[in-house]
């Protein structure tokens, strides 16, 4: 099988250098371009047809913000964004312009490169397709009869955060209950897309901390560091990350945790993401009572994760990422 195609979109020549080495140290990686700005990263993306493309986002000429566009609008290929953490919130307006993930440049060393090429790995094989303009709408409006409080708990990885973005969006500033979100995440990452959140959301998002109390309306986001549990009187906290797992934070820790502390006043939301992490745990918010939603194919940009979990049979409702915003409402 011949080696994935790659093309490296970066300004800085040392940069551009050490990310050749690293995808060019797997045999299953070739790269097969480079370029110093985005316009040249969108006519080398239309001349080369590369699988995916690495793409930093302060350049000259164009911005990776710009090139993203251009590309998704003309060749639709999948986007992986290398990223310093000072950038993060650009990052994540980068990934609702259609980029796939985020990949810090602070890893890129030696001892990060088998991270670097299994994503890149990965990422090539999505199907991504070109822009679909998203609908606005206004927030729902909510009706009076929410006196039963309830806890939603939320598990994404690849594409999870424009999924949230487009998801918040949906709901309304006064909505009655707490949301709390795994998303995996590099460290580093977590404020840049909190803000980036607070911009496109009328809710209050907060990266979460130890001893916080759920809050009615507010989002807490998971830092990567640690996994988060949510205790029976709905306090976070945080405990050691098992060296087995592969992806930060673990869903499946949150979500067992929301369904053993709030049973059937739980609701799951399991989104797009790789892998299967996220399916224990929505599991067991179905085995205890709570309701258990799943973003559908057709708006996921990895249909992995919530896929395993329709299949096992413990998913409740299967819905596009707006409407599953309108049922939370409805809810």
């Amino acid at each position: 099988m011949p080696p994935l195609r790659i093309l490296v979109v970066e300004d800085s020549l040392l940069a551009q250098q050490i990310l050749v080495d690293i995808i060019e140290s797997d045999p299953e990686l070739k790269v097969v371009g480079t370029a110093l700005n985005g316009q040249e990263g969108v006519r080398k993306t239309r001349e080369l047809k590369p699988d995916l493309v690495t793409m930093d986002l302060m350049m000259p000429v164009m911005s990776g913000q710009e090139a993203i566009d251009q590309i998704m609008s003309t060749n639709a290929c999948p986007i992986l964004v290398i990223s310093s953490n000072n950038d993060s919130q650009v990052a994540f307006d980068a990934c609702s312009r259609g980029a796939l993930d985020v990949f810090s440049k602070d890893n890129l060393n030696p001892e990060k490169a088998e991270i670097l090429t299994r994503k890149i790995k990965l990422l090539a094989k999505v199907k991504v397709i070109g822009h679909i303009r998203p609908r606005t709408e206004p927030p729902a409006s909510l009706g009076t009869n929410h006196r039963e409080k309830k806890v939603v708990a939320i598990a994404c990885s690849t594409g999870g955060p424009k999924a949230l973005s487009q998801l918040f969006a949906m709901l309304p500033e006064n909505y009655p209950h707490p949301i709390v979100v795994a998303q995996h995440i590099e460290n580093g990452f977590s404020g840049g897309l909190v803000d980036w959140l607070n911009q496109v959301s009328p809710l209050n998002v907060e990266l979460a901390r130890a001893k916080d109390r759920l809050a009615p309306g507010t989002v807490h986001i998971a830092p990567p560091e640690k996994n988060m549990k949510v205790s029976p009187g709905g306090v976070l906290e945080f405990i050691d990350r098992d060296p087995a797992d592969r992806y930060a934070p673990n869903c499946d820790v949150l979500l067992t945790s929301v369904a053993q502390a709030y049973g059937p006043k739980c609701i799951g939301v399991i989104l797009t993401g790789m892998a299967t992490d996220g399916v224990a745990g929505i599991k067991t918010i179905r085995d205890q009572g709570g309701l258990t939603i799943a973003q559908d194919e057709a708006t996921s940009v990895v249909f992995g994760m919530n896929r395993k979990a329709i299949e096992i049979g413990v998913i409740d409702r299967v819905l596009p990422i707006d409407r599953i915003g309108k049922l939370l409402v409805e809810l």
